[in-house]
């Protein structure tokens, strides 16, 4: 028994494995996992990235605890292969007057050890998605890069143009733009046009940057 399998099974006060009849180990009731599906749909939903995370830790867990139940039925189908072969009925005559042995089952391959996975292997498939949730900081929020974020300021710039042409842009400033962040719709507060100049050159280059790396990819 592989020393990784103690992790998962019921142990006495002794750490010895406690068996059941068969003689075979225990389970340990199975823990709340999760699946990459459930981190998909935390992504599509733009949820925290520290609720992705944890989420993904449980899909690390839930790997685990696969891992386990493919040994525990090792272990019993290794036993069932076992009592099988050991009662197998005398070898008999054929016509032949040859002795013939009954078959003997094979035995099952015993799985690898148990591989590791962190954090980072599970969420690696999803990193750009994550990386846009997560998008630019500014003012200590985290503006998500979203086609609507990237609207919203368009919208803004259009509406600053005319307030120029207008004479009026000491009426524009201060203005709230509402943002898309991993946290839901949070209010970035841009006092002049110096700082809502900086804001949108900082999302269009990190929105340019993310879409040149998933071409990359």
């Amino acid at each position: 028994m592989t020393s990784n399998f103690l992790n998962f099974i019921v142990l006495d006060e002794n750490n010895a494995p406690v068996l059941n009849e068969q003689g075979l180990p225990q389970l340990l009731p199975r823990p709340a996992t999760k699946t990459t599906k459930d981190i998909e749909r935390l992504i599509a939903l733009n949820k925290p990235v520290e609720v992705i995370n944890k989420f993904a830790e449980l899909v690390c867990l839930g790997e685990q605890w696969d891992w386990a139940q493919s040994y525990q039925n090792y272990l019993v189908e290794k036993y069932e292969v076992e009592q099988y072969n050991a009662n197998l009925p005398e070898p008999i005559e054929n016509d032949e007057g040859e002795l013939v042995e009954p078959t003997k089952m094979e035995m099952p391959a015993e799985p690898g050890d148990l591989q590791e996975v962190s954090v980072n292997d599970v969420l690696a498939p999803y990193q750009s998605k994550i990386n846009k949730a997560i998008g630019i900081g500014f003012k200590g929020i985290n503006v998500s890069l979203t086609e609507a974020n990237q609207n919203g300021l368009s919208a803004l710039k259009s509406a600053l143009d005319l307030a120029i042409e207008f004479g009026v842009k000491d009426q524009f400033f201060p203005i709230n733009f509402n943002a898309d962040t991993p946290k839901g719709t949070q209010i970035v507060k841009l006092l002049d046009e110096d700082e809502f100049k900086q804001f949108g050159f900082n999302f269009i280059l990190a929105r340019k940057s993310l879409f040149e790396s998933k071409a990359e990819s």
